[in-house]
């Protein structure tokens, strides 16, 4: 045992280079903590343990080990003080909304959007209700699917509003906490006509900038549909300026099941490319002038015009979280290439990471985060090991043997992301995308070597009036990579479906990946015992026996083969879409519609398919299960479904019912 510890001990000081690294790790461990709490956290107890903490750093700063371990726990009590003082002053900002409230609203359109369905959506700030000011966002839907109303005009309706709802499900997505954190008060639709009215007041400085930003991002897109066919215009305005208004519903099924739906959300591939082609341009027409080649640092000058480039296309793509977030890793890239660093390193990639999480820690949460810096890491880590050995493979000149790095760097690179992502698509898109690789080989000289240059070169010719031909190079290649990603998505099981691994599994995973990816030494091959239990984890996952929301009206059973059931009753549509996602089961075709009518109405019974029996008021699910067609679902003899749990999950073992709601899982915090 003492030579275990021994070699822990020397392995760990070995790696002292790499402890920073380990920094925004601990950091983000602090915000995961405050999110896994049931309960709204004591502030005063995170004040107190910070103070603790901070004596005991300056009391022990000379012994080295206890300082090491104050540092752990110091980082991971940052990263919770940080998302907490955040989330406090949040909700502050935010209007406390109680549900259907129907009531005459006025307030500035801050954008004009659609929901899943091709409704207009407004999303509304400086709301009033009567005159009586509503701090935040307030997002409502229209009936039409078409409208003349544009950002910066002030607007008066009747509607009504609801506040933000929970998961539709135990263990599910929570919608309240990311309106919460994207400052939305409230959510609802339009009763009445929507009616364009003068504003009480004017815009501030800060309010113009951002109105001006959002005509110009109108302007772009109306330029695009004018000049390309719908559906590749619908793919273009998404990749230059962040409006994904424009796609049809079988068009994101196609790059969803193709496993290219991360080049539709502008993130850290757009952001990357833009740099990218400006500081190769930039570098390109130095050398090609030897008066600026002989006395600037092309690459440095370079570095700033990319910056320059990045920051406006932030702007013009409308400024979302993983673009915020693209853009500030791209920046610290580039400002590496500007101190003279190396530009894509551990350390850097580190850096990048801590600096997003300081700034926004509620991304530590959502996927496009995970997903994105678990595919840098590890082609970091990847490149760190082998870079070397495949230099000198591919070594050489001559056309053949550039293409040929050039598609085996494709290959190894995809390979790499997507088995990095793999687990984050499960976790959150129970989707395995099969045929990735093969979407990416075909795609992604399309996108590297046609779209993402022009696109550039659009937004650059764009002021001048000189973009048509750079747009129509542009609506080509989409047209290209469509035609790519339904081939892809129409092979067999293109876009799997699979049950979502559960929480601890994917901790394991990630624990397990961090681990090979930050250590270099020949102890980073334990990581990969966590990672194949997390990986195992997978089988664990069950579904559940049924489903039912807060008002009872909406409700979900297994049949026999283990697929979800929707019962035809009354209940939120969009709830029990979810459900057939998340547990990866198909809505009921024409046939078993009629049957599952007739069950339902007690005119028939069926127990080939469904254990279910009903009369017209009642039905009785397993013998366990009792439901009234008015909402009250009753097991073990207790009403279970009550407006202050949101819904549940029912799982039944040898004849007994175990329920979990989803207020058990989501508690009681600031955001529900």
């Amino acid at each position: 045992m003492r030579h275990f510890v021994e070699y822990i001990r020397d392995c760990f000081f070995t790696e002292r280079e790499r402890w920073v690294v380990w920094l925004p790790v601990l950091f983000g461990f602090g915000i995961g903590c405050y999110f896994l709490c049931k309960t709204e956290p004591a502030s005063w107890l995170t004040v107190v343990v910070v103070e603790v903490l901070l004596y005991l750093l300056y009391r022990w700063r000379y012994r080295s080990e206890r300082l090491l371990i104050l540092t752990v726990l110091f980082m991971a009590a940052l990263g919770f003080s940080d998302i907490q003082l955040q989330a406090l002053y949040q909700a502050k900002q935010l209007y406390a909304q109680d549900d259907h409230e129907v009531t005459y609203l006025k307030g500035r359109i801050l954008d004009v959007g659609k929901n899943a369905t091709g409704k207009v959506r407004l999303l509304l700030t400086d709301v009033s209700d009567f005159d009586n000011p509503r701090k935040g966002y307030f997002r409502v839907t229209l009936s039409s699917k078409k409208s003349a109303l544009k950002n910066g005009q002030c607007v008066e309706m009747v509607a009504t509003l609801m506040h933000p709802s929970m998961p539709a499900l135990p263990g599910g997505y929570q919608f309240d906490r990311k309106a919460f954190f994207e400052n939305i008060s409230a959510v609802g639709y339009a009763n009445s006509s929507v009616f364009v009215i003068d504003c009480d007041k004017s815009l501030g400085l800060t309010d113009k900038f951002f109105y001006f930003i959002n005509r110009i991002r109108g302007n772009i897109v109306e330029r695009i549909n004018r000049e390309l066919p719908a559906d590749e215009a619908g793919i273009t305005a998404a990749i230059v300026a962040g409006d994904r208004n424009g796609i049809s519903e079988a068009i994101t099924e196609n790059y969803r099941d193709s496993g290219l739906a991360h080049f539709i959300s502008i993130s850290g591939l757009h952001m990357s490319m833009v740099a990218a082609m400006a500081f190769f341009f930039v570098r390109l027409f130095m050398a090609l002038v030897p008066f600026l080649a002989l006395r600037y640092d092309s690459r440095k000058t370079a570095a700033v015009f990319a910056i320059v480039m990045s920051f406006v296309y932030l702007l013009i793509s409308g400024a979302e979280i993983p673009a915020q977030r693209a853009f500030i890793t791209t920046l610290v890239v580039l400002i590496g290439v500007l101190c003279s660093r190396q530009a894509i390193s551990m350390r850097m990639l580190g850096f990048a990471a801590l600096v997003v999480l300081v700034i926004s820690p509620y991304a530590l949460i959502s996927a496009s985060f995970q997903m994105s810096f678990a595919a840098v890491a590890a082609l970091v880590a990847f490149y760190e090991r082998f870079a070397g050995p495949i230099h000198r493979f591919f070594a050489g000149k001559g056309l053949f043997r550039i293409i040929l790095a050039y598609f085996a760097g494709l290959l190894i690179s995809d390979l790499m992301a997507s088995l990095a992502t793999l687990p984050f698509s499960i976790y959150h898109f129970n989707q395995i995308a099969i045929y990735t690789t093969l979407a990416n080989l075909l795609a992604g000289p399309v996108i590297g070597f046609i779209i993402m240059p022009f696109v550039l070169a659009a937004l650059f010719l764009m002021p001048f009036g000189l973009d048509t031909l750079p747009l129509k190079i542009v609506g080509f290649g989409v047209g290209v990579v469509n035609d790519i990603t339904a081939y892809v998505a129409g092979l067999p099981d293109a876009g799997y479906k699979v049950l979502s691994m559960p929480f601890w599994g994917l901790m394991l995973i990630v624990a397990g990946g961090l681990w090979l990816c930050i250590w270099q030494q020949k102890w980073r091959r334990w990581g990969v015992v966590p990672l194949i239990a997390g990986v195992l984890s997978i089988f664990t996952a069950q579904k559940p026996d049924m489903l039912y929301d807060a008002t009872g009206k909406a409700i979900a059973v297994q049949d026999n083969s283990g697929d979800m059931v929707v019962m035809p009753g009354r209940g939120n549509r969009w709830i029990k879409n979810i459900w057939l996602e998340k547990t990866v089961s198909l809505p009921v075709d024409k046939a078993e519609s009629k049957d599952l009518k007739k069950i339902y109405a007690g005119k028939k019974t069926d127990f080939d398919w469904l254990n279910l029996k009903c009369s017209k008021e009642e039905c009785v699910y397993k013998n366990v299960v009792f439901w009234n067609k008015n909402g009250e679902i009753r097991i073990n003899g207790n009403i279970r479904n009550t407006p202050e749990d949101g819904g549940g999950a029912v799982y039944i073992n040898n004849g007994r019912a175990e329920v979990k709601t989803v207020r058990e899982g989501v508690g009681k915090r600031l955001w529900n």
